[in-house]
């Protein structure tokens, strides 16, 4: 075993024992931190060395579903207004831990049966990123061809209609590979075409008042930008305590920063609101260290709270689906709309109805591929269901690293194909529809490129 991985199951096992003997968690949220810390520090060493995106899906499961739940179950979940708000967990800790703890783990295990982390896959990305950068030598115009329509498909996207909007959704991502492309390439003045296409990239998120995306695009392009390079511990650690204060402070600041995007609240333009807001919260960190505080923050990232409203209201008051959403989701991702004019639309309006019984109207809010699996086959089917469904992105990363032989340059589109599938505050309609229709995309972008611009990606 290697020192890195004795490291952090070292690190894991010992807060895990310093949990257990502090008194008062259950043993699913002591295993579910020493978890929580292992594939950290794991998936932290792993920058530079491979590409384990699969990584951030089990961080944000065993962080969004177990860890959190575990704070609102120990600290605020008596609170008279907390029930009175509807923000508690709505079911038991037993009931809900007996059955989020096994689908998190059959989930772990689904993505991790076909261990990507070995170094023949690992090298496999480092190739693909190799081959890419020498393919791209001469040809810079692609990649700031690609930035160009991306920015127009992006300001496009205000004022096409229907179905065209998706699309031209589709089109404002090329800014984000076409950075990629600009970023492995050997333009003149390459530097100029990156900061504006940066700038276009920020700009774009201030505007909507929408960070996730960002904060997702952002994370698996630095990710693949280091891929390869021998990257020191410290910048290591340092890129990571930096994105999760720059993620919390975020998640403090977007609710007021949507007042001003969306309503006009204030004389401020979007840009001056939001590092207004932002510097307000650096020079005020007391409120990250005070429970009452704190509860928005914890509040929005506790996906299980949702789940929990999915487990009191399924078989009580809403029979189970037996597996016909998942069925209507897969069947969603072949069929166009204009062959299904009725066919299910992806955001959680209907799966939040459907299983919990809330209407929501002007706000995104889903119950999670955990919850939509216990909606349609309760505990032991939604276990299992959990574990084939991290298998499915095991095996379309296997495919692909395959296609990547002959087309090393597909690595620079991971970043918008996995953009939606890594989430877990989403549906299954979302994450396996995202992923086959970016697929899709990206096939019609080559074929188009060749086609029209005589050019091969």
């Amino acid at each position: 075993m290697k020192p890195s991985k004795i490291f952090s199951v070292t690190a894991g096992l010992l807060v895990s024992f310093i949990a257990s003997v502090s008194g008062g968690l259950r043993i699913e949220e002591v295993i579910s931190l020493g978890l929580f810390v292992y594939f950290l520090l794991n998936f932290i060493d792993s920058i530079g060395k491979s590409y384990n995106m699969l990584d951030i899906p089990i961080l944000l499961a065993l962080f969004q579903c177990l860890l959190m739940p575990a704070v609102v179950f120990n600290i605020y979940n008596d609170d008279a207004l907390v029930i009175a708000l509807k923000y508690d967990m709505g079911v038991s800790a037993d009931v809900y831990y007996g059955y989020m703890f096994p689908a998190v783990l059959a989930l772990i295990a689904g993505i991790k049966i076909v261990d990507l982390s070995r170094q023949s896959y690992s090298e496999k990305f480092v190739a693909a990123v190799t081959e890419s950068r020498k393919y791209l030598t001469g040809k810079g115009n692609i990649g700031i061809v690609m930035i160009i329509i991306g920015f127009v498909a992006g300001i496009m996207q205000v004022f096409v209609p229907g179905d065209l909007q998706y699309v031209a959704y589709l089109m404002g991502k090329l800014l984000y590979v076409g950075v990629l492309y600009t970023y492995l390439s050997d333009a003149k003045n390459k530097k100029w075409y990156l900061m504006g296409g940066l700038v276009a990239v920020l700009a774009s998120s201030l505007a909507q008042g929408m960070f996730g995306e960002l904060i997702y695009l952002s994370a698996l392009s630095v990710m693949l930008i280091l891929l390869g390079k021998k990257v020191a511990n410290l910048l290591k650690y340092g890129l990571f305590l930096t994105g999760f204060v720059f993620i919390l402070i975020l998640q403090s600041i977007k609710s007021d920063y949507r007042d001003v995007a969306w309503l006009g609240k204030t004389q401020q333009s979007n840009t001056e609101a939001f590092f207004s807001l932002f510097a307000d919260r650096l020079a005020n960190p007391d409120r990250f260290f005070n429970w009452t505080t704190m509860f928005p923050i914890v509040n929005r990232f506790n996906q299980g709270m949702i789940v929990g409203k999915v487990m009191a209201y399924v078989p009580q008051r809403a029979a189970f689906a037996d597996g016909e959403t998942i069925f209507t989701a897969l069947a969603a991702s072949f069929v166009p709309r204009l062959l299904w004019p009725d066919k299910p639309i992806s955001g959680g309006q209907y799966n939040m109805e459907r299983f919990t019984g809330y209407i929501i109207k002007g706000y995104s809010m889903n119950i999670s591929p955990m919850g939509e699996a216990y909606g349609n086959y309760g505990v032991q089917g939604g276990i299992i269901f959990m574990f084939f469904y991290g298998l499915f992105f095991s095996v379309v990363i296997l495919l692909l690293l395959r296609m990547i032989k002959t087309k090393p340059t597909l690595i620079l589109w991971f970043p918008v194909l996995f953009l939606n599938s890594i989430q877990i505050e989403t549906d299954i309609l979302m994450c396996v529809n995202s992923v086959i229709k970016n697929l899709i995309f990206i096939w019609f972008c080559y074929w188009a490129a060749d086609r029209f611009l005589r050019f091969k990606l």
